[in-house]
């Protein structure tokens, strides 16, 4: 039995689930504040996942250089964008240079995470299927929202986010829950 699926173990991708359950919670109690809710919970979790990721890059189960290297990126920019999201939070930056810092950490993150997923499933035209389909149709939603309501408040964006985290959060979950079956297989 394999005790880690390399860079991530079920009850970290677990906790990850969770906590993303709890930023959804947090938000929808205090609707009107979940941007706020954002950057603080953003800039608290990419800070520990990379933290982690740098513990597991100089740790020996990543395995091939390359592997350590992408982890140990996924590392530094996790950290350097929760540093960046809270100073500027604090300084008064406005929440779209914070939305893009967010924006860019979850891009380069999904990559070095979409490499690491592509090569633990074996089932690679299925991932490529599923993967694509909730790709496009969250994009495709992203920008029909973007283009309808622009100047609508926040309102609509908090909706996109609160889905997207909730759907991010089931997702680590699921995946937890199927790592954990595969290491018991």
């Amino acid at each position: 039995m394999r005790r880690s699926g390399g860079f991530y173990s079920a009850p970290l991708l677990a906790l990850r689930g969770l906590a993303a359950f709890a930023f959804v919670l947090a938000a929808l109690l205090d609707f009107r504040d979940t941007i706020h809710l954002l950057v603080w919970f953003f800039s608290i979790y990419v800070f520990f996942d990379g933290a982690y990721a740098l513990t597991v890059a100089a740790g020996h189960s990543p395995g091939s250089t390359l592997n350590r290297i992408a982890i140990a990126f996924k590392g530094v920019i996790g950290i350097l964008a929760g540093i960046v999201a809270i100073s500027l939070f604090l300084q008064g930056g406005s929440m779209t240079t914070i939305l893009l810092t967010v924006f860019v950490w979850v891009a380069l993150a999904g990559v070095i995470e979409g490499v690491w997923v592509f090569k633990m499933v074996k089932n690679k035209e299925l991932l490529l299927i599923v993967g694509s389909g909730a790709y496009l149709a969250l994009a495709v939603a992203l920008q029909f929202m973007f283009a309808v309501a622009p100047s609508e408040g926040t309102a609509v964006y908090n909706w996109i986010i609160i889905g997207f985290s909730a759907a991010f959060g089931l997702g680590m979950l699921i995946m937890s829950w199927l790592l954990r079956r595969a290491m018991m297989a």
